[in-house]
């Protein structure tokens, strides 16, 4: 199997300008991933293919914009298999609440013995949605907030498929999961099928929510784990999708997002109903009566 190449940029940059560098990451390229690590340092990860001598310049004069609050320290190259050796060596079994613990299939004698309710098993290789980062905590949290029950769900952004795999977990009777990511595509189909959900039960879609999910398809519950960049330009797509009386699950945002995208949902439709917070991560639920 050929390898492919990427590229992990290095950053030091403010929490508070976190949000303008995945922007500008989002709106350019296609990253394959952020991170925020125990250092302090925050890393864009992209193909290396996608990075050339324009590609410099152009960060060169985003960078130039902001004064030096973002600097550029560090850009390393390295292979898939790596980063999947990186992957096992780092992921433990995870306890998200009393009823839920995510494991990777190498780990599931540990995770067996937590006697918790639903046991997901995820094998994350590229994908976001492991449980380890706070905004997909959140949200499986809030599915713990409300009926799933004969629910038909949307899951936007899905990463590993871990939110649609607990809402169907929880008793809803069939899920969408969208990502425009084709790691994260055909790591969730291996996730669905571990977990014992075929196509019939989740079904997968690579692209974007205008693209893959038809005009007339309407959902009970609508959860998306994005960045907020996205979610301000697709609120009213959003609810397009949204049966009335639904639930909206949304994260992917900072504790001074929150603000502007409960402004941006309320004129669409949209009544909040509770806000979980974790360190800076917020996590927001909606009731649709459009």
């Amino acid at each position: 199997m050929q390898q492919i190449e990427y590229l992990s940029l290095v950053f030091e940059v403010s929490l508070e300008d976190e949000d303008s560098l995945q922007g500008y990451f989002l709106l350019n390229y296609d990253p394959q991933g952020f991170e925020e690590q125990s250092n302090g340092s925050f890393v864009v990860h992209l193909l290396k293919t996608q990075w050339n001598d324009d590609s410099k310049q152009n960060l060169s004069a985003f960078l130039a914009t902001l004064n030096g609050r973002i600097t550029l320290v560090d850009t390393i190259t390295q292979a898939t298999t790596d980063w999947n050796a990186q992957w096992e060596a780092s992921i433990e079994p995870l306890r998200i609440s009393e009823d839920l613990m995510i494991t990777p299939s190498w780990k599931l004698e540990e995770a067996n013995a937590s006697g918790a309710t639903f046991q997901i098993v995820i094998d994350p290789k590229m994908s976001f949605g492991t449980g380890h980062h706070e905004t997909t905590r959140l949200c499986l949290k809030m599915i713990e907030h409300i009926v799933c029950t004969d629910k038909k769900i949307l899951d936007l952004g899905s990463g590993t498929g871990i939110l649609a795999l607990y809402a169907m977990m929880r008793g809803s009777v069939h899920a969408i999961a969208v990502d425009t990511d084709e790691w994260a595509f055909e790591n969730s189909k291996e996730n669905c099928e571990r977990n014992g959900y075929g196509s019939k039960k989740i079904e997968l879609r690579l692209g974007k929510l205008s693209t893959v999910v038809s005009p007339e398809e309407q959902f009970d519950i609508l959860i998306a784990n994005i960045h907020r960049n996205v979610l301000l330009t697709i609120n009213n797509q959003i609810a397009d999708h949204q049966r009335s009386g639904g639930v909206l699950i949304l994260s992917g945002l900072l504790e001074y997002d929150a603000d502007e995208v409960i402004e941006a949902y309320q004129a669409s439709g949209y009544q909040l109903q509770e806000r979980l917070q974790e360190n800076e991560w917020v996590c927001l639920r909606f009731s649709y009566n459009g």
